[in-house]
């Protein structure tokens, strides 16, 4: 399946977000990715952030559901890769006015919901009124499943990897950890796209994680991870899926 690489900004993405659920950004808001905006027209937008995955990991371990729906590969340009700067860049792009793109949403009469930790919660600034406070990527799944019908813009992190790494990377080498945890969300997604409405836009953003973790790669495969971006791959429910 071919389908367009472009770059974009993390400061980009509230207003590209803003655009395709057909709300007027705010002025000071960086300008939305034309090219995103025109390829979608969605009536809701489900964002998932995966901790630990990006452009690396989406050609070594090759999730099925994700590259098979796959319309744009986003290679997302940032100052801080990782999960939390990440994060909060895309919620907030680059203003200083207490922009936060949730709350924004949500002030707008759409349903939002955003799914995760509540360290979480209170670190990426989430209103209490729309989050669901879970404790683990198990549960993020499963509140995810639920809410993911109801809502116009909703926010699920996984990100069980690092703990998982500190429990078992003793016994298990945390290459073989981090590929069984992108199978393993990759297949949660699959049900959600299934179990979304038609015409949900799926934002998966990758990031580095919360903290550096040595997978082992050695030669080329070393110097590509070395080398790993963030990335968001972009897809829309175009039809029911049995």
């Amino acid at each position: 399946m071919s389908f367009p690489q472009i770059r974009t900004t993390a400061d980009q993405l509230p207003a590209s977000i803003l655009r395709l659920l057909n709300i007027e950004p705010p002025e000071e808001l960086r300008k939305p990715d034309q090219k995103m905006v025109d390829m979608f027209n969605p009536k809701a937008v489900v964002m998932v952030m995966i901790d630990n995955f990006g452009l690396f990991e989406s050609v070594v371990y090759k999730p099925e559901a994700l590259i098979k729906n796959m319309e744009i590969l986003a290679l997302i340009d940032t100052d801080n890769p990782y999960a939390i700067p990440l994060t909060k860049r895309i919620l907030s792009g680059s203003v200083s006015s207490g922009f936060h793109l949730f709350n924004y949403v949500n002030r707008s009469g759409k349903v939002v919901r955003a799914i995760c930790r509540q360290d979480d919660i209170q670190d990426l600034g989430f209103g209490n009124e729309y989050s669901v406070t879970v404790r683990d990527d198990m549960a993020t799944y499963i509140e995810s499943t639920k809410q993911v019908f109801r809502s116009q813009l909703m926010f699920s992190h996984f990100l069980d990897f690092e703990s998982l790494y500190a429990q078992y990377g003793h016994r298990t080498p945390p290459k073989t950890l981090l590929e069984k945890i992108v199978r393993r969300t990759d297949n949660w997604i699959k049900v959600l796209l299934r179990q979304a409405r038609i015409g949900t836009l799926f934002f998966v953003v990758g990031n580095h994680g919360r903290h550096s973790i040595p997978l082992d790669y050695e030669g080329k495969l070393a110097e590509w991870r070395e080398a790993n971006a963030p990335i968001a791959i972009v897809f829309q429910k175009r039809e029911e899926i049995s």
